[in-house]
């Protein structure tokens, strides 16, 4: 006689699985999902804990788990991840948005006062969570993205009709060779590729599965933040604030080349584990 699945019973099973598989959080994973091949969402989960899985549901579930266990990113599984409270689509060649890159639109939105217009610029933008985000949150500012890769580009194209329709620009190309007026911009954040090209064999399986193009800042991993600053003196507006990402024994480094590009102000951020996750500094 086959065995009959719960809820409960598929659910431990499947963390079990995936703790031998060494991912990080089993449980997570396996909640998220479980709901996305039962079509729901992770509270249902327990709700209906002793509810019975139908034979569809078990072969919805079992490429998914088995995609994970061999360490793809839940977030290319799902075709999408949880950003600043709301759902931002992404797909394998596009980078994935971190929980810490939360802080990043945090600082940008804690400088534009509600209400008061602003230009903002997203370099490096990925599948467009930060400019998105920030066009969100503050309607009544213009946002510009730019993103070299014409893959995440369109993502991020998607992104911004969903959350911010007619208020979030991407563009396409090479940081501001890619914007097509020269305007001076009140705010300019980055999350740009910053890992030394040496960590590669350091970091875990999953980030392999994720582009170079957005991870991998050369030898130093400075390379694109270096372009990045030598910009700021024809495109940050007087008084304006630049923030950019950065990995953390990068922040004293960054912060002089801040200093060196005649910002003021230069300060270091530490994200929620208290690590140097974002260097800031205003324009003069």
């Amino acid at each position: 006689m086959a065995e009959t699945w719960t809820v409960r019973s598929l659910l431990q099973w499947a963390r079990e699985w995936l703790a031998k598989k060494a991912v990080e959080n089993p449980r997570l994973d396996a909640e998220l999902l479980l709901a996305h091949a039962l079509g729901c969402d992770r509270l249902r989960l327990y709700i209906d804990i002793d509810k019975p899985v139908t034979a569809d549901e078990l072969a919805r579930f079992k490429p998914l788990i088995q995609r994970r266990g061999a360490r793809e990113p839940v977030a290319y599984i799902l075709s999408a991840k949880e950003f600043y409270g709301r759902r931002f689509l992404v797909a394998p060649g596009v980078f994935i948005p971190r929980p810490e890159t939360e802080l990043l639109v945090r600082i940008v939105l804690d400088r534009m006062e509600k209400g008061t217009p602003g230009r903002v610029l997203d370099l490096c933008a990925g599948s467009g969570a930060v400019g998105v985000s920030v066009a969100a949150e503050r309607p009544e500012a213009r946002v510009d993205l730019v993103e070299l890769s014409p893959e995440a580009a369109e993502v991020a194209r998607r992104n911004a009709e969903a959350h911010a329709s007619g208020r979030a620009r991407v563009l396409e190309g090479d940081l501001y060779a890619a914007l097509p007026e020269q305007v001076r911009y009140h705010a300019i954040a980055a999350n740009p590729p910053y890992v030394p090209i040496a960590h590669a064999e350091k970091l875990a399986p999953e980030i392999a599965h994720e582009p170079h193009l957005a991870l991998f800042g050369g030898a130093d991993g400075l390379v694109v933040i270096r372009r990045i600053v030598s910009g700021l003196a024809d495109w940050l507006a007087p008084g304006g604030l630049f923030v950019t990402e950065i990995d953390p024994p990068q922040n004293e480094a960054v912060a002089q080349m801040l200093r060196d590009a005649g910002l003021s102000q230069v300060r270091v951020e530490r994200d929620l584990a208290g690590l140097e996750r974002h260097v800031l500094g205003k324009g003069r």
